[in-house]
């Protein structure tokens, strides 16, 4: 396993701690972009966002966040991939990775739109 798998690993291991801290409803501070300038930052709502997608209420969760579902299930695949790289001693993570970079343009158009799109809903 690579240097940099290592740190993924360990940066998913935080996240996976954030999820928990979701799942238990533990109040999260609030965007320092939205307090001090009153906008909306792309990753505003996306707490709530991820809640609705576990109480399977996908509406609300779009419209909390457009990246909650694209979000969780990329976290998803990474998780996985870290098992199944770690069991069967494996790089997919690496080719995964390479792949998200490869296609920057979408992650930039998603943020782009979320950026709108919670400006718009005021989220």
């Amino acid at each position: 396993m690579t240097k940099n798998n290592k740190r993924l690993i360990i940066f998913f291991i935080f996240l996976a701690f954030f999820f928990v801290l979701i799942l238990l409803k533990v109040e999260m501070p609030a965007c320092p972009l939205k307090k001090i300038f009153n906008i909306s930052c792309p990753s505003c709502g996306l707490t709530r966002s991820i809640r609705a997608i576990f109480t399977l209420d996908f509406k609300k969760s779009i419209y909390y966040n457009i990246l909650g579902i694209p979000f969780l299930l990329t976290f998803l695949i990474i998780y996985l991939l870290i098992i199944h790289d770690l069991i069967k001693k494996e790089n997919y993570l690496s080719s995964f990775c390479s792949y998200l970079i490869k296609h920057y343009k979408i992650i930039i158009f998603l943020l782009i739109l979320s950026f709108i799109l919670n400006n718009i809903h005021k989220v």
